[in-house]
């Protein structure tokens, strides 16, 4: 399924992060883990706790929109990777203006397990520019920092930190 590689300069391994984001959803589904969750949205704080009937696909959708996989990334990422003592990190960076996924950095342990997967997307056009920073950790949480710049109106941001009940 989800594997590290070698990665060597011709044939870059390209994790599939769709596919495993939508295996978390079904795992945290069957486990009924609950969340504890605080949003953040300009000066305004809330904080829900849900125990179950959490929708994790709704929960996770910005996740699952990390699809390195896609044949179109073969050509336009640099991938890079790092062995430290206790962790691999895999980090792909885009080459390209257009792609909205511009880094995605995977951490794993020695068993070659995702523990934290993070990105970084930056949508710009006429009217505005988002950027949204996600990190996802396994088995504790996740979080979501989003800002929107507006030409014609007002710039926003948010910030969402979930942690998960089990």
């Amino acid at each position: 399924m989800i594997s590290c590689q070698n990665v060597s300069e011709n044939k870059p391994t390209f994790v599939n992060t769709k596919h495993f984001f939508e295996h978390e959803i079904t795992i945290l589904s069957e486990q009924k883990t609950g969340i504890e969750k605080q949003v953040k949205y300009g000066a305004k704080t809330d904080s829900l706790t849900m125990y179950d009937k959490v929708n994790w696909e709704k929960e996770l959708q910005a996740f699952t929109l990390i699809d390195l996989a896609k044949p179109s990334n073969r050509n336009t990422y640099i991938v890079d990777s790092s062995n430290y003592p206790n962790q691999i990190q895999i980090k792909y960076t885009s080459t390209e203006n257009k792609q909205s996924l511009k880094t995605v950095k995977i951490t794993k342990d020695l068993k070659y397990n995702i523990k934290v997967i993070e990105a970084v997307m930056i949508k710009t056009n006429s009217l505005y520019q988002s950027f949204n920073k996600l990190r996802y950790v396994t088995d504790s949480g996740f979080s979501i920092y989003g800002k929107q710049a507006v030409k014609l109106g007002d710039d926003s941001e948010y910030l969402i930190n979930a942690k998960f009940i089990h």
